[in-house]
C-alpha cells in the first residue's frame, strides 16, 4: 500500500513537472530567439572581420618592397664592413680603417660628383637596369651625435630600409680608436 502512494505520487510529480516544463520551455524559446540571433551574429561578424584581417595580410608583401630594401641595406653594410673599409690587419668583422671611411664618405659617396656616386652604388650592387636604389650613410657616436653623413638626403615618404652596426674605428697610424655606429640607409 506504501508503495502504491509512493508510486501515485511520484507519478503526480513527475506529470506536474513535465507540464510545467513544457509551458516554461515554451515560454523561453521565444526569448531565446534574441540571444541566438545576437550570437549567430556576432560570430558571423567576427568570421568576415577575421576573413578581411587575413586577406590584407595577404596582399602587403606586394604592396611594398620593405622586404628588399632591408636586404639592400644588409648586404651593402656587410660589403663595406667586411670588404671596403675593414681594417688591413685586424682580424675582426667590425673594425673600420678611419682611412678608408672618411675616403669613402668624401670620395666615393660624395653626391655632388653623381658619376662617382653612381659608379660607388654599381659596385655595392645598388645600380642596375632593372632597379636604382639610393644610398646614404651616416657615422654617429654612441650617443647618437652624428660624425659624418654622406649620399643624398633621406625622403620623407618612401620606404627606407635601414641597418645599424657599431664599429671600432681605427686609425692604423696614431692608435686612435673609437666605438661608433655606421647607419646603411637605402631607398
Amino acid at each position: 500500500m506504501i508503495l502504491i502512494i509512493m508510486n501515485i505520487k511520484t507519478t503526480f510529480f513527475l506529470k506536474q513537472f513535465y507540464n510545467n516544463f513544457l509551458s516554461h520551455n515554451a515560454g523561453e524559446e521565444k526569448a531565446q530567439i534574441t540571444i541566438d540571433y545576437v550570437t549567430g551574429m556576432s560570430i558571423f561578424l567576427l568570421t568576415v572581420a577575421f576573413v578581411f584581417q587575413f586577406m590584407y595580410g595577404l596582399f602587403t608583401p606586394f604592396q611594398s618592397s620593405s622586404d628588399e630594401i632591408t636586404l639592400a641595406s644588409d648586404r651593402v653594410s656587410t660589403i663595406l664592413l667586411d670588404r671596403l673599409l675593414a681594417a688591413d690587419r685586424s682580424g675582426a668583422s667590425s673594425v673600420v680603417d678611419q682611412g678608408k671611411l672618411h675616403y669613402f664618405n668624401n670620395t666615393k659617396l660624395n653626391y655632388s660628383n653623381k658619376t662617382t656616386y653612381k659608379n660607388t652604388l654599381d659596385e655595392l650592387g645598388l645600380y642596375s637596369s632593372e632597379i636604382i636604389f639610393e644610398m646614404n650613410l651616416s657615422v654617429a657616436r654612441l650617443n647618437g651625435t652624428i660624425m659624418n653623413q654622406s649620399g643624398p638626403e633621406l625622403p620623407e615618404k618612401l620606404d627606407v630600409g635601414q641597418t645599424r652596426r657599431l664599429v671600432l674605428i681605427l686609425n692604423s697610424s696614431t692608435g686612435y680608436n673609437e666605438s661608433a655606429y655606421i647607419l646603411v640607409r637605402v631607398w
